[in-house]
C-alpha cells in the first residue's frame, strides 16, 4: 500500500513539472510570435515610410518639372499678346493708305508674326509614372485625374500649335520672302534674344508697298490672328492645369 501512495506521489509530481514545463514553453512560443509580429510590424514601418519618402520625391520631381512647363507657356502667351497687337498694327497700315511706317518699322512688326512657338512636349516624369504604373499608386485622386488628363489637354493645344506652324512655314514666311529680307526681320527678332546680330549687308531688292498691297498678305493675316487666338486660348487651359497641378503636389509635399 506505502507503495502505491509514493508512486501516486511521484506521477503527481512529475504531472505538476510537466505542466510547469508546458506553462513555460508556451511562454516562449508566444514571446517569440510576439517578437516576430513586431518584427514584421517595423519592417512594414520602414517600408511604408521608404515608399511615402519615395512618393514625395517623385511629385517634388513633377513639381520641378510643371514649373519650369509653366513658365514656358506663360512666356509664349506673353509674346502672342505682342503678336497679336503687331498683327492689328500691320493689318491697319494695309486698310489704312495714309498710314505708313519706316521700313525698319514694318521689319520690326513682322519679327512679331514669325514665331511658331513651339512647345517641347517631352515631359520625362510623367512617362515613368505610366510607364512603370506608378500613377496608379497616387492616392490623390484629384491629382491623378489631373496627371492623367495632362497629355490629352497637351495634344489640343498642339494640335493647334501644328496647324499654326504649318502656315508660318508653308505660306506666311514664303510669302514674305517674296518682297522682303529675312535678315532685316530676325536682326529684330526679340524673343528669347534668338535674334541674328545686325550690320550684315543684304542685297536682296525689298519691296514694302507691294507686300501691303498683296490681298495674300492680309489673309494671311487674318489666319495667324484666328490660329493665334486659338493657340493663346488653349495655353491658358494648360496654365490653369499645370497650377492647379503645381497647388496639388504642393499639398502632397507638406
Amino acid at each position: 500500500m506505502i507503495k502505491f501512495f509514493r508512486h501516486i506521489r511521484r506521477s503527481l509530481i512529475n504531472q505538476n513539472q510537466m505542466g510547469k514545463y508546458l506553462k513555460y514553453a508556451i511562454g516562449e512560443i508566444i514571446l517569440v510570435v510576439i517578437g516576430i509580429l513586431i518584427a514584421l510590424q517595423i519592417n512594414n514601418w520602414n517600408e511604408g515610410r521608404k515608399a511615402n519618402q519615395e512618393e514625395k520625391n517623385l511629385f517634388a520631381n513633377l513639381k520641378v518639372d510643371f514649373e519650369s512647363r509653366l513658365i514656358e507657356l506663360k512666356e509664349f502667351n506673353a509674346a502672342r499678346e505682342k503678336s497679336t497687337v503687331a498683327a492689328l498694327e500691320l493689318n491697319t497700315i494695309i486698310a489704312d493708305k495714309n498710314y505708313r511706317l519706316k521700313d525698319a518699322e514694318i521689319d520690326s512688326l513682322l519679327s512679331k508674326l514669325i514665331n511658331g512657338f513651339k512647345f517641347n512636349e517631352e515631359f520625362k516624369m510623367l512617362e515613368v509614372l505610366f510607364n512603370t504604373g506608378l500613377i496608379n499608386d497616387i492616392k490623390n485622386e484629384e491629382l491623378k485625374r489631373q496627371l492623367v488628363e495632362w497629355p490629352q489637354k497637351v495634344e489640343e493645344m498642339l494640335e493647334e500649335q501644328r496647324m499654326f506652324n504649318q502656315l508660318i512655314d508653308n505660306r506666311w514666311t514664303p510669302h514674305i520672302t517674296r518682297y522682303l529680307s529675312l535678315r532685316d526681320i530676325y536682326e529684330k527678332f526679340d524673343f528669347r534674344q534668338y535674334n541674328i546680330p545686325s550690320g550684315e549687308p543684304v542685297t536682296l531688292l525689298k519691296d514694302y508697298d507691294g507686300f501691303l498691297a498683296n490681298p495674300l498678305t492680309e489673309n494671311y493675316l487674318v489666319q495667324f490672328q484666328l490660329l493665334m487666338r486659338v493657340n493663346y486660348m488653349d495655353t491658358k487651359t494648360l496654365i490653369s492645369s499645370a497650377e492647379h497641378i503645381v497647388s496639388l503636389l504642393d499639398s502632397e509635399l507638406q
